[in-house]
């Protein structure tokens, strides 16, 4: 080929492969202009798959959190299937790590029963909490405070030391959402901090839902995590907190929203009604307690079960608290149809046979049925007590169940014993939560303080910079002043409780409920010389180390606080009753002669032998107790007196038990 062939050829090979490039060029910009137009929608696309891989999990979640291990429409089996099927095991995303760690953590509580067929396989790290926060701010936030609140009952064993540690984590975890300005997000992270502030500090509890009422919607989502914290649980969580404080006026405010929105959206059940008729029945307001009944009977399923007996119950309570003419005939007649029934009992009814039979023998029974009935129901709720979870609201139910027992058998004495018994229960069981978590409550106040602090500052800053707004600012300086006086007074007033109730304790014998010796010792220096007629006497329980021997610790503990119960409903508040050391009590009388006292001894002595059936044991025997009393007539030496009584109780020991020696001292 010559040379101009050559570059005759090589000039349309060289115009070839430069129409090819500029081909090659238009090809890729068209690529990237269309890339650059449909990459929104397939962003957009791509969130809602992932929004919809959220919903699948979140709704697996919810039925290993709540239908795992528990009697439900779906089984073990049903869920492992379910956990099978979603492939969740083998998905490496973000998200999937999160709810394989929260459905593996779930069974911490019941670590003895079967466990989620779940493995975890990478570590939970921030950034996979942050992918879910970015795809579902809601689902985050219940996933993230179940996760404290699962790993506070794993750290601290089940133990309720836990709140030290999740409800700081709450708090933050609140004012975390509070930046998203997802107002439900907030309302369910204030949902949970007032489940967990439920258990030491109820009035928080109540500020928490209240504050989440107005944020909170009747559940319509698909995401059943969602859908836990909702207007409905609200009312519902809001009335039990007013009754569990004694305001049922409260409790039916909301327990009759609550009605009123379930019917609404057509998801009423018999239950439902249960907290607006225990409300009104402590309030008195039977008419209205009796038409709720009957609107709560409407519900009621075809075929009768456990529901029907928990409204014969109610009925029944609410009968015994009236009393009105022909009311104990039906209580007979509802007593009837429980012990007839064949249905059987979940954990927290098994007592309700035996409470419907002691009814029953209350209205119709001999004295003697009626002891047996009464033993009967305390040995089916000693069953009921290991069986539940909640064993303070247990002993509040059973002293409230005793009283109206008592009320119908016409015992008015029995029947008011058991309702003070209920109220310091109940006094107790308050003043339990309200000094549980006693280090997160002073952390919280003193983060309270250093925000009030750091406010302070910062309004100081906004008055340099901004003259114009003196006056508010210094309106805002006020308020954080306030602020930090309250939560010092705050401080202080808890500081002073805890020490007189601590004091209080150190006072008291904790078996009996009697003095002990020194608080004793220490009261009597100053009431011998106020009261220089009194009397004092020494008491000792007749063959108590035979007691012990023979039927066990329990029932000689039980016979030193029946004896001491027996002793303090007889004696006046102005005595003094002192558990002196083991089975001895010393008791001061405030100016009273020997004659006197010594008949009441006599009396105490005669009711206390007439008490032969004992809890811890089915072995009935009597027990008595010998006495050897001074009257001072003067003499303040509180040790001599004792000596005295002690050698009047050896005495009556000697000259046969089961009696009183006694003499007057001379003026000292």
């Amino acid at each position: 080929m010559s040379r101009r062939s050559e570059m005759r050829a090589g000039s349309i090979k060289g115009t070839a492969v430069t129409s090819l490039c500029h081909f090659a060029n238009k090809l890729m910009l068209k690529c990237v202009l269309m890339l650059l137009i449909t990459s929104p929608s397939l962003a957009s696309g791509n969130n809602v798959s992932m929004k919809n891989q959220v919903d699948t999990y979140a709704n697996l979640a919810h039925a290993v959190l709540f239908e795992w291990n528990y009697p439900s429409e779906l089984s073990n089996k049903d869920i492992a299937k379910q956990l099978q099927q979603s492939g969740i095991q083998s998905d490496d995303s973000e998200i999937a790590v999160v709810f394989r760690h929260i459905m593996a953590l779930s069974n911490v509580e019941h670590q003895d029963l079967p466990q989620v067929p779940i493995a975890v396989k990478r570590p939970l790290l921030e950034k996979n909490w942050l992918k879910l926060k970015s795809i579902d701010l809601r689902t985050y936030v219940y996933l993230k405070a179940y996760y404290f609140y699962i790993k506070g009952v794993s750290d601290y064993k089940g133990s309720l030391k836990r709140l030290s540690t999740t409800i700081p984590l709450l708090y933050n975890l609140k004012q975390e959402i509070l930046q998203s300005g997802d107002k439900r997000a907030v309302a369910m992270a204030s949902m949970w901090l007032a489940e967990e502030y439920s258990t030491s500090s109820p009035i928080r509890s109540i500020n928490e839902m209240e504050y989440a009422i107005p944020f909170l919607a009747v559940p319509k989502n698909s995401n059943k995590l969602e859908k836990e914290f909702n207007l409905y649980d609200a009312h519902r969580l809001l009335s039990e907190s007013y009754l569990d404080l004694n305001l049922p006026s409260k409790a039916v405010e909301h327990a009759k929203e609550y009605i009123s929105l379930k019917k609404q959206h057509s998801t009423l059940d018999t239950v439902d009604f249960l907290l607006a008729i225990t409300a009104l029945n402590r309030l008195r307001r039977f008419a209205e307690a009796l038409a709720l009944i009957e609107d709560a009977k409407k519900y009621m399923p075809p075929v009768q079960d456990f529901k029907s007996i928990y409204v014969d119950l109610l009925l029944m309570s609410i009968y015994s608290s009236r009393l009105a003419e022909g009311d104990t005939q039906k209580i007979t007649e509802l007593a009837n149809k429980i012990l007839s029934s064949a249905i059987d009992m979940p954990a927290y009814l098994i007592d309700a046979k035996p409470i419907a039979n002691a009814m029953y023998i209350a209205v119709n029974g001999s004295d003697s049925q009626f002891d047996a009935a009464i033993r009967e129901y305390e040995k089916a709720f000693e069953k009921k007590f290991n069986a539940v979870p909640y064993k303070k609201t247990a002993i509040l139910a059973k002293f409230q169940a005793l009283k109206h027992i008592y009320a119908v058998r016409g015992d008015s004495e029995k029947a008011f014993a058991n309702q003070n018994k209920y109220s310091s229960a109940l006094v107790n069981y308050h003043t339990e939560r309200f000094q549980l978590n006693d280090n997160a409550k002073l952390s919280m106040l003193s983060r309270d303080v250093e925000l009030a602090e750091y406010r302070q500052k910062e309004l100081e800053a906004l008055q340099r910079e901004t003259s114009g707004l003196a006056g508010e600012t210094e309106n805002l300086r006020t308020a954080v002043f306030a602020l930090v006086t309250i939560i010092c007074s705050i401080l202080t007033t808890w500081l002073w409780i805890a020490k007189r109730k601590s004091d209080t304790k150190a006072d008291t014998d904790s078996l009996t409920g009697a003095l002990t010796r020194r608080a004793m010792l220490r009261q009597l220096k100053s009431l011998l010389k106020k009261h220089p007629t009194s009397c004092i006497a020494l008491i000792d329980i007749d063959h108590f180390k035979r007691i012990n021997d023979k039927y066990g610790h329990v029932v000689g503990d039980e016979v030193l606080n029946t004896f001491s119960q027996t002793i303090r409903k007889r004696i006046r508040k102005s005595d003094l009753l002192c558990r002196y050391g083991g089975e001895e009590f010393l008791i001061y009388f405030e100016n009273s002669s020997e004659q006197e006292v010594k008949s009441v001894l006599n009396e105490l002595n005669d009711a206390f032998s007439r008490v032969a059936h004992w809890k811890h044991t089915d072995k009935a025997f009597t027990v008595s107790f010998s006495s050897g009393v001074v009257a001072l007539n003067g003499s303040v030496n509180s040790e001599s007196v004792i000596k005295t009584c002690d050698d009047l109780l050896y005495k009556a020991k000697n000259g046969g038990r089961s009696r009183v020696e006694s003499t007057t001292l001379a003026h000292a």
